[in-house]
């Protein structure tokens, strides 16, 4: 449903108009959508519903589209990033009808005399030009993912706090069926689903795997949200578009928190942490994701991987699998933490196995936190580097960044002051909103 060069215009001359009321549009959508299929709460945070999140990362997207709809290749980050998030949920096609029926009421409510029949012909099929792109990419996703499809059950095998105060922990994972695991990307994620107790829907997060991958399990590693501000990170992935933020259906497990309000920063970090027990079922996905180190690959180019915070997990799944590899290129391992420093005693094990590796631990705020109010600068912590830490000596190192926005906006841009190009450094986001937006 290709678009001619009047609709084409109708659709840009709709961006002045979403930039001013394209919250209020996501809210409407998501409002009705839910009102009238109540099934899909079973696919939505409720906190980043409750805080906004949610509909400013909508907003961002339909922005984005708006804006590169003669130039739609511009878009393929972006649609990449949806369509790994869109298969490790499991959405199918019949969803984008649903979507596509209630955004475009959500357009003529908000927009009202504005919308009229020639913009909605030219958003409708501009619509479907997404979705068809998605839909299609989502297909050859799941053609990869071969027999696993769905929800799969797995037993928490073992439990391990990565921090003398605890509130990081891993959670080593075993299918019950006994099959052998797929192998994945190191870097990427998986979803993961839980009942609990005092809540009407399922819920759902997305957790980077932390180690190389394994025939028989996988680990993830959780930081506890202890909800003191609405914007804290706590390791669990967020999305950027209609479906991509939580749960799926089903129960998973006995243990529960309890009465809890689905609102609740920290809900699943927290029950994952002090409530299921080894031994207790939970359901994963296949592993997904855009972000992830190709190990096959023979560039002999310096890794630098940069971590803060639970950011360390997709990292330690990289650097693990490039050692295991012994892939033939220099690696540095850059972790910032405000405290104790998970995994620190293993990364200091490696290097001294492997003289390839070199690193460096420090002290940094911007580590604990996703407010981006901080005074506190990366330039304050920067010191403690050296241009050999950062390879910024040898020209086309590779830089793989993961840690809170602020964290991750200072590293682009010390980065970027020091002649590394944008392509040579790839994000990893566990943010949702105008962030997802910012760095590509």
């Amino acid at each position: 449903m290709a678009l001619n060069y009047q609709e084409t215009r109708l659709v840009r001359e709709t961006i002045p108009a979403l930039r001013q009321h394209g919250e209020h549009i996501s809210t409407v959508f998501y409002k009705t959508m839910l009102r009238d299929n109540p099934e899909l709460n079973n696919y939505f945070n409720t906190v980043n519903m409750h805080t906004g999140k949610q509909p400013r990362a909508l907003t961002s997207l339909i922005l984005a589209f708006a804006s590169n709809i003669i130039n739609i290749s511009e878009l393929t980050p972006k649609l990449e990033r949806v369509a790994q998030k869109h298969a490790s949920l499991n959405i199918q096609p019949d969803h984008y009808e649903i979507v596509g029926k209630y955004l475009l009421r959500a357009f003529s409510a908000v927009l009202g005399p504005s919308m009229t029949p020639d913009v909605k012909l030219a958003w409708t099929k501009a619509y479907w030009l997404m979705a068809k792109m998605l839909t299609g990419r989502e297909a050859q996703i799941y053609r990869d993912f071969a027999a696993w499809t769905g929800w799969r059950k797995f037993m928490i095998y073992h439990k391990t706090a990565e921090t003398l105060e605890g509130n990081i922990v891993s959670f080593s994972l075993k299918p019950v069926d006994g099959r052998p695991l797929p192998t994945f990307m190191p870097g990427q994620y998986i979803s993961l689903k839980i009942r609990l107790n005092g809540l009407k829907y399922s819920q759902l997060r997305q957790y980077s795997l932390s180690d190389a991958p394994r025939p028989d399990q996988y680990r993830i590693t959780v930081k506890r949200d202890l909800g003191s501000n609405w914007d804290y990170v706590s390791g669990t992935r967020a999305s950027v578009d209609a479906f991509t933020i939580s749960s799926a259906a089903s129960s998973a497990s006995d243990s529960s928190i309890g009465s809890v309000h689905p609102c609740r920063p920290g809900l699943v970090s927290n029950a994952l942490i002090d409530d299921f027990q080894e031994g207790d079922i939970i359901e994963l996905t296949h592993p997904a994701g855009e972000f992830y180190l190709n190990t096959d690959n023979e560039n002999t180019m310096p890794l630098v991987l940069i971590s803060a915070g639970v950011g360390v997990a997709p990292l330690m799944s990289i650097l693990n699998s490039a050692l295991e590899k012994r892939v033939s290129r220099p690696i540095s391992w850059i972790q910032a933490s405000r405290q104790d420093a998970p995994f620190q005693a293993h990364v200091e094990k490696l290097a001294k196995k492997y003289p390839t590796l070199r690193t460096k631990f420090f002290r940094s705020r911007l580590s604990d936190s996703d407010v981006l109010s901080y005074t506190t600068s990366f330039n304050d912590d920067i010191h403690h580097l050296k241009t050999d830490d950062l390879r910024l000596d040898m020209g086309l190192a590779e830089y793989y960044v993961c840690g809170p926005e602020k964290f991750m906006m200072e590293i682009s841009s010390y980065l970027h002051r020091h002649g590394v190009q944008p392509e040579r450094v790839r994000f990893e986001r566990y943010s949702v909103g105008s962030f997802e937006m910012q760095l590509d």
